[in-house]
């Protein structure tokens, strides 16, 4: 019988960013609006392929807006618990499908960009019991849509594309998946999720 296993991205595909940018503007002291400008800026990818806090935040500052910190490494840890706390928490409609496929004997993995220090709290979301094993790209020191992150999921689960099942909010990550022959999804909403899931098969 054929492996089928369930992907997920992290960000949007099943957390929504709570009060990120809010705790955020409080620590810069600036606003949220200005905070999600310049948060997503060209330095993030680095930080997600294992960049460190410090460098990460050097490079994102001069892009925020009003932002303004008198002794950056003084509030790094606030900054980076802020980050961390702000995609912990998954939706309410998320955590429905993974409960549904924890229910089919469905494994389930996610594969995120993020930071290490995200990487490295997983084993404390209150979640994590619904998802078989994580793929963090900050710990793995690859981030997508680089074809060596899948590359590197499949050699860790020891299965090919057509065995593998993602979804992913990112068109170019998306594609990338599909050039390794993964089936994958644009995530629009937990409702077309969890259509799509139907439609492969994976839920009723």
């Amino acid at each position: 019988m054929t492996t089928r296993v369930a992907i997920f991205d992290l960000g949007m595909v099943l957390a929504s960013p709570t009060g990120l940018y809010e705790g955020l503007s409080e620590l810069l002291g600036t606003n949220p609006d200005a905070v999600q400008h310049g948060f997503w800026g060209a330095h993030r990818h680095a930080y997600d392929e294992g960049g460190t806090d410090l460098a990460f935040w050097q490079a994102a500052l001069p892009l925020i807006p009003g932002a303004h910190v008198a002794d950056l490494e003084a509030t790094l840890p606030r900054l980076v618990d802020a980050d961390t706390n702000g995609w912990r928490a998954i939706r309410p409609g998320a955590r429905a499908i993974l409960t549904e496929l924890q229910g089919r004997e469905v494994p389930t993995y996610v594969l995120s960009n993020a930071p290490a220090h995200f990487a490295e709290s997983s084993a404390t979301f209150d979640w994590r019991h619904l998802v078989t094993r994580f793929f963090f790209s900050g710990l793995l020191g690859v981030a997508k849509p680089d074809p060596g992150i899948y590359a590197a999921v499949e050699d860790a689960l020891r299965l090919t594309g057509d065995e593998l099942w993602f979804i992913d909010d990112k068109q170019m990550n998306v594609d990338a998946a599909h050039a390794r022959g993964w089936h994958a999804h644009l995530w629009t909403d937990d409702i077309d999720t969890r259509a799509w899931l139907v439609g492969e098969g994976f839920l009723d």
